[in-house]
């Protein structure tokens, strides 16, 4: 690949920073009545245990660089942080129940999508006085992930978008060339399909849906309305994104069969390309460990994903906060500080993801690896999903069924955006 600049352009500042450099001005704002109190920003004095949730990949096992600075920190603090790796479907759900219960974490990192759904449910605790003194570090664009109607409710943690990874021996073998089009997808991954060899990798259920978004951007088409009110996406733009999108499966039939299954982690979604069974797959960065630890010896690489009309990918990326019942929220927040400073970036950058802070992203390591920084470049192209209560129900729930009803042959295509834009009403409208 050629050389690539190792500082952000213009343009890509800009995306991040919503047209400034500077941080937010915050507003403090403390949390409701029956939580613990809000984090001060204060020092604790140190002392005591903190329980934190992640998903599954993000957790790791006891050697993951999370575990290694928790224990980091809890050295230095005299405090024990025991971390539970939960599936990503029921991450929120169970943080949701816990919560209203009166229980829960006291810290979480989440999906930056996630934010808006546990800030309106009193999951995570305000943190909009103590997040003000850090705030230049973030981008106004990551710290809005973050946030929910104006406070804030996490801290950016690590950054993402969706791209395509490629099977370099099989794509080479074939003569061919990373695709940068559709087309040129489609008909790559039909030669590339033959006997047990497939030429692209989908995911079921929620992973299916959180997949689908680039197509329709790319194709023109957007998720809502511009107000926020309405489904917009089962318009001309995005049946026709749908229908291509889901006609890989159905009716080019490119992709392994256990794809229908795909619905339970990330690590499921990339075995058959970390196995050299399939040649091209969308994901993020969070797809680069169970490569390189699973497969060391496999050849691959990383492109911008295809377009169409335009070009487009997911802004994603994970914020950790502060639980709205910790009855340690002090302590909380000074990890939740801690972990996301500049000396503890080596924690999330050993894992293969790129840390939300400015100073990282535009910094020399970003280009050493010419595969991440397709994703740094890639910043300019992203789109955040909607900042919305109930999105959570709308991307894992509405349409991750109507995305199962299609590749389970229950309900043709089009019948299930249909029915998946009037559910998404609903939703918006309750």
């Amino acid at each position: 690949m050629p050389a690539r600049s190792s500082r952000l352009s213009r343009r890509q500042m800009l995306a991040l920073t919503g047209g400034a450099a500077a941080g937010l001005t915050l507003t403090a704002c403390g949390t409701g009545s029956g939580g613990g109190a809000a984090p001060s920003g204060g020092s604790s004095g140190g002392g005591g245990t903190l329980e934190l949730w992640a998903n599954a990949a993000t957790a790791g096992d006891s050697d993951s660089q999370l575990h290694q600075a928790a224990a980091a920190f809890g050295e230095a603090h005299d405090v024990t942080i025991n971390i539970q790796g939960i599936p990503t479907e029921d991450l929120v759900p169970k943080l949701t129940t816990t919560s209203s219960g009166g229980s829960g974490p006291d810290l979480a990192i989440v999906d930056v999508a996630s934010v808006p759904q546990l800030a309106a449910a009193q999951v995570l605790a305000d943190i909009t006085e103590p997040s003000a003194a850090v705030a230049d570090a973030f981008g106004t664009e990551l710290l809005a992930g973050a946030g929910y109607d104006g406070k804030q409710f996490g801290l950016p943690y690590t950054t993402n978008n969706v791209a395509l990874y490629y099977n370099e021996d099989l794509l080479s073998g074939a003569g061919i060339t990373v695709p940068t089009t559709w087309d040129e997808l489609r008909e790559a991954a039909i030669e590339l399909t033959g006997g047990e060899q497939y030429g692209y990798m989908m995911g079921a259920s929620g992973f299916g849906s959180f997949l689908f978004w680039p197509w329709l951007w790319q194709n023109g088409g957007s998720i809502l309305t511009e107000d926020q009110t309405q489904a917009a996406f089962a318009d001309d733009l995005g049946l026709e994104a749908w229908e291509f999108y889901a006609g890989l499966a159905l009716t080019d039939q490119v992709v392994p069969s256990e794809f229908i299954a795909a619905n339970a982690s990330w690590d499921q979604y990339v075995a058959p390309f970390v196995q050299g069974r399939v040649a091209m797959m969308a994901i993020g960065p969070w797809g680069t460990a169970p490569i390189t630890e699973g497969n060391p010896d496999l050849a691959w690489g990383v492109a911008p994903l295809p377009g169409q009309a335009e070009n487009a990918t997911t802004l994603g990326g994970t914020a950790i906060g502060v639980g709205y019942n910790s009855q340690q929220a002090d302590l909380a927040w000074q990890f939740a500080e801690w972990v996301t400073a500049a000396d503890q970036m080596p924690y999330i950058q050993e894992t293969g993801n790129i840390p939300a802070r400015l100073d990282v992203i535009s910094s020399d390591w970003a280009a050493e690896d010419p595969d991440r920084q397709v994703f740094i470049e890639q910043i300019a192209v992203t789109r955040a999903r909607p900042a919305l209560p109930v999105w959570g129900d709308i991307e894992w729930g509405v349409m991750a069924d109507a995305w199962d009803s299609v590749i389970q042959g229950q309900q043709e295509p089009a019948a299930a955006l249909t029915a998946a834009a009037e559910a998404a009403n609903e939703k918006l409208s309750s």
